[in-house]
C-alpha cells in the first residue's frame, strides 16, 4: 500500500485557563466545577462551543451548572453522551449541524464518526489522558485548510496545570500516540468467514491469501488456518458433538451455509462492538447494593474486600450477573471504579508529564502553568522532593489512617493499579500485610494499619522482572478477567446468541453460556485459539505487559529517593482523596477532603 500524507502543519492554540488561586493540597474535580464563571464568556463570544468531559457524570453535572449559572442560554445548549437515547443524540447532531445550538456539553461520543460544521471553540475539562485525543478534539475547531484550531484547557485540580503545559509542549514536538493493534483476532477471522460462507460461500485458499495479506493476521500459520476451517465446520475438537456447531458444509470446493437458521442468526449478529457489562452487587441473602463494572470487579478474587457505596464489602463469589457480597468490618480494601474514572494517561503523556516534571525540579520553568504552581512545588519540595527524569519518588509517613507507601512512577492510573498489586504481593512474600490501595495518573498508595518494610522490600530488588508475568497474574485474578474476556470473544465468534431484535437474551444468560464454554474449553481444549485469544487480550491490553516491563526496566535504572515527610505532600494528597471518595458517602466526602487540605496545609 501507499500512506499518502500531506505536508501541512496544523495550527492549534492552547489556552489553560488559570485558577484565581492555587491549592497547596490538590484533590481531583475540586477546583473545575467553580471555573464555570469563566467558560461562560467562552460560550457566549462564540457562535458554537463544544465542551469535552470525561465521564457522563461530568457532562450532566456541566451542563445543569452552566444552565443555573446562566439561565439565559437555556434552549442554545444541550447535552450528548452514550447514555442518552440514539433520538437525542441524533436531534443534538442536527441541531449543531444546522447551527441551532450555542454549546454542547459532551464526552467522547463526539470525537469521531459525527459530522457537524466546524465549531469556533473547544473546551477540554479535565485532562485529557492522550496528546492524540488532544489534538483530535482541538481539531473539531477552525476545521478548515489553513484555519488555526482554538482549544481551551481547563483544569479540575492544580496538578493538572502540568498536565496543560505537557501537552502544549507534546503537540509542538508533534509528539503523538500510535493505535496499538490487535493481532490474530480469531474471533474476528471467524465471523468474517462465516460472513462469507452465508452469501456466496469462499474458496479457502483464495481467502487464505486474503487474510494473511492484512497486517492483523501476517502471522497466521497454516495450522491455525485450518483450526478456523475445522471451527466453523464442526466446532472444533470440543464441541464437534453438538449439531448447533456445525455451521458451515464443503460443497463442489466452497466452504458455505445451507441452514437458513444459521444463516439469520449470523446476519442478526454481525458486527464486533461490545461494550463492558455491569454487575448487580448483591448481599449473599438477596438484596441489591447497586452495579458496578465488571471489568473492576473481576480483578477481586473471593475473600478480598471492596469500598462500595460508603461500606466496606467482602466478595464472596460472582454468580452469573451478580457479584454477591457480605459486609466487612476490615478497614482495608480496593477502590471501585467506573469507566470514566478508569481513563489512563498514555505512555506520550506520561513520558511529558515527566519532562516537565525534570524542568521544574532543575529550576528551568518557562510555561505559566508552571509559574502559578509556584505555592505548591515550593510546599512539595519542602517536605519531600520532586522527582526529575531519572529519579523514581517513594514517600513514606503515618497518620491517624495508618501507615502510607506512595510511589510515583508516572506512568498513568491503568498500569499503576496492576503495579500497586504486584508490589503488595511481593512486599507481604516478606510480612504478611493487608493493604489498602489507591492510583492515579501520578502515582499510587499502599495503606496499612502495620508498618511496612519498604526497607527491606527495596533490598530485596522489589522491581525485579523475573517471574513478572506469573507474580501479577498471583496479584491479580487474571483467570476471572481472561473469563470476562472470553464472553465478548464467544459473542463475536458466534459461539453465544445474543437474541433476535426486540427479544435480547438477558445478559446473565449470556454470561451463564460463555462461562460454560470457557469451563469446557479450560478443561478439554486448553490449546483452542479463542481460549488463548482471551488470555492473551488481558495480558497485552487490560495489564499491557509490554508497557509494564518497560516500566520495571525503567525503575531498576533509576535512582530511588525514599522521602519520610511529616505530614501527606501534594503530590500524596490526591490519590489519599480518591481513596476516601469511596469510603464516605457523597454528603460527607466534600466536607471531610476539604477538613484534610486544612489539617494537613498547616
Amino acid at each position: 500500500g501507499v500512506m499518502v500524507r500531506a505536508d501541512v502543519t496544523k495550527e492549534i492554540e492552547v489556552r489553560t485557563i488559570i485558577p484565581p488561586e492555587i491549592e497547596k493540597l490538590p484533590w481531583a474535580g475540586h477546583i473545575g466545577i467553580k471555573l464555570v464563571e469563566h467558560v461562560i464568556p467562552i460560550i457566549e463570544n462564540s457562535e458554537s462551543t463544544l465542551l469535552f468531559t470525561n465521564t457522563r457524570a461530568q457532562c450532566e453535572i456541566w451542563f445543569h451548572r452552566l444552565l443555573d449559572q446562566a439561565p439565559q442560554l437555556a434552549g442554545t445548549i444541550a447535552m450528548h453522551h452514550g447514555s442518552i437515547s440514539r433520538e437525542l443524540r441524533h436531534w443534538v447532531e442536527d441541531a449543531l449541524y444546522n447551527g441551532e445550538l450555542k454549546a454542547v456539553v459532551c464526552t467522547s461520543s463526539l470525537d469521531l464518526g459525527v459530522d457537524f460544521r466546524p465549531v469556533d471553540s473547544i473546551v477540554q475539562i479535565g485532562g485529557p489522558k492522550g496528546v492524540a485525543r488532544f489534538v483530535q478534539r482541538a481539531g473539531r475547531s477552525g476545521h478548515r485548510p489553513g484555519a488555526k484550531s482554538k482549544i481551551y484547557f481547563l483544569p479540575t485540580h492544580s496538578l493538572e496545570l502540568i498536565e496543560a503545559a505537557a501537552l502544549r509542549q507534546a503537540i509542538k514536538d508533534n509528539y503523538l500516540e500510535d493505535r496499538v493493534p490487535y493481532f490474530l483476532t480469531h474471533d474476528v477471522l471467524v465471523q468474517y468467514m462465516m460472513t462469507l460462507a452465508v452469501s456466496e460461500g469462499f474458496d479457502e485458499e483464495a481467502v487464505y491469501k486474503e487474510v494473511i495479506s492484512t497486517h492483523a493476521f501476517a502471522d497466521l500459520t497454516r495450522e491455525e488456518w485450518e483450526w478456523n476451517l475445522r471451527f466453523i465446520t464442526s466446532g472444533g475438537t470440543s464441541l464437534r458433538a453438538y449439531k448447533e456447531y456445525r455451521k458451515a458444509v464443503v460443497e463442489e470446493g466452497k466452504y458455505s451455509v445451507v441452514d437458513r437458521r444459521i444463516a439469520r442468526r449470523h446476519r442478526m449478529s454481525i458486527g464486533t462492538i461490545v461494550g463492558d457489562h455491569m454487575l448487580n452487587v448483591k448481599y449473599n441473602r438477596g438484596k441489591t447494593i447497586g452495579s458496578v463494572e465488571e471489568s473492576f470487579i473481576s480483578r477481586i478474587n473471593p475473600g478480598e474486600t471492596f469500598w462500595f457505596g460508603g461500606r466496606n464489602l467482602e466478595l464472596i463469589r460472582i454468580k452469573e450477573m451478580n457479584a454477591i457480597v457480605q459486609n466487612s468490618k476490615k478497614k482495608s480494601g480496593r477502590i471501585a471504579v467506573w469507566g470514566g474514572g478508569r481513563m489512563s494517561f498514555s505512555s506520550n503523556m506520561t513520558e511529558m508529564l515527566r519532562y516537565k516534571l525534570n524542568e521544574i525540579e532543575s529550576g528551568s520553568i518557562k510555561d505559566v502553568e508552571l509559574l502559578k504552581l509556584k505555592p505548591l512545588i515550593d510546599l512539595q519540595q519542602e517536605r519531600s522532593h520532586i522527582p526529575s527524569m531519572d529519579e523514581l519518588l517513594i514517600e513514606y509517613f503515618e497518620t491517624k489512617e495508618g501507615y502510607h507507601l506512595v510511589f510515583y512512577p508516572l506512568e498513568g492510573r491503568l498500569i499503576h493499579e496492576g503495579m500497586a498489586h504486584l508490589i503488595a504481593y511481593r512486599i507481604s512474600q516478606i510480612e504478611p500485610r493487608s493493604f489498602s490501595m489507591s492510583f492515579n495518573d501520578y502515582g499510587f498508595e499502599l495503606l496499612s494499619d502495620a508498618p511496612i518494610p519498604i526497607q527491606e522490600a527495596l533490598e530485596s530488588d522489589l522491581f525485579d522482572e523475573t517471574d513478572l508475568l506469573k507474580h501479577v497474574q498471583a496479584s491479580i485474578n487474571a483467570g476471572e478477567m481472561a473469563r470476562r474476556k472470553f464472553r465478548d470473544i464467544a459473542v463475536i465468534a458466534g459461539l453465544i446468541f445474543r437474541g433476535y431484535p426486540g427479544m435480547p437474551v438477558r445478559e446473565r444468560h449470556l454470561q451463564s453460556s460463555s462461562s460454560l464454554v470457557f469451563d469446557v474449553f479450560e478443561d478439554y481444549d486448553p490449546e483452542n485459539l479463542l481460549l488463548r485469544q482471551a488470555y492473551n487480550e488481558v495480558i497485552d491490553h487490560q495489564l499491557e505487559m509490554v508497557r509494564f516491563r518497560k516500566l520495571m526496566k525503567r525503575l531498576r535504572n533509576q535512582r530511588v529517593v525514599l522521602s519520610r515527610p511529616e505530614k501527606p505532600t501534594p503530590f500524596a494528597f490526591p490519590i489519599m482523596a480518591d481513596r476516601l471518595r469511596q469510603r464516605l458517602s457523597t454528603e460527607d466526602v466534600e466536607d471531610r477532603i476539604a477538613r484534610m487540605s486544612i489539617d494537613y496545609t498547616d
